[in-house]
């Protein structure tokens, strides 16, 4: 009897993890400027180079007829140097000399990290569009799920063109495959 209590334990757990797996997450614009879509040349930064090439091809491919330009991460290591990244911050002086040295137009400022305040594998990304000449934020979106980099970086774009289109943006994830929830 113990025995198959402690089948039936383990199967009920892996059913939970399972479905919260696949249930969990959701992706929200914030708010997208129109300014967003007269941007050019772009710059991401914040990821690693795996995933900002996974970002890029979902920028691009998101935006399509759009003619993109995304600057060479070496190219903005020369002049970010040390700013403080992490926090999403680039003072004027660096925003002025990314513009006027490589001539982008916009900055794609991301995060991506573990919710330590939840348990399991949840991730979230956040995306900020700052205009490298002004230092406005144009653009905002957060991605929340258990699923992997490219759909967190899928959903952030998709969630970005679909806000700057119609207006507000939510995505639930009860299945990889189910279309966007309607604000």
């Amino acid at each position: 009897m113990n025995g198959r209590h402690n089948v039936v334990a383990v199967i009920c757990t892996a059913m939970i993890l399972a479905f919260l797996a696949g249930c969990e997450g959701n992706t929200r614009a914030v708010f997208t400027k129109p300014e967003l879509i007269t941007y050019e040349r772009l710059a991401v930064l914040g990821l690693d180079p795996e995933q900002e090439q996974i970002f890029m091809a979902a920028y691009i491919k998101t935006f399509v007829g759009k003619p993109i330009t995304f600057v060479e991460r070496g190219e903005l290591a020369k002049i970010v140097g040390e700013q403080d990244l992490l926090q999403g911050r680039l003072n004027d002086k660096t925003r002025a000399r990314i513009k006027e040295i490589l001539g982008v137009e916009a900055l794609f400022l991301c995060s991506y990290y573990k919710d330590e305040d939840r348990p399991g594998k949840l991730m979230k990304l956040r995306v900020r569009v700052v205009d490298s000449a002004t230092g406005a934020i144009v653009g905002s979106a957060l991605t929340q799920t258990f699923m992997r980099f490219d759909d967190h970086a899928q959903a952030a774009v998709e969630a970005l063109k679909k806000d700057l289109l119609g207006g507000g943006y939510r995505r639930s994830y009860p299945n990889s495959n189910q279309e966007p929830a309607q604000p």
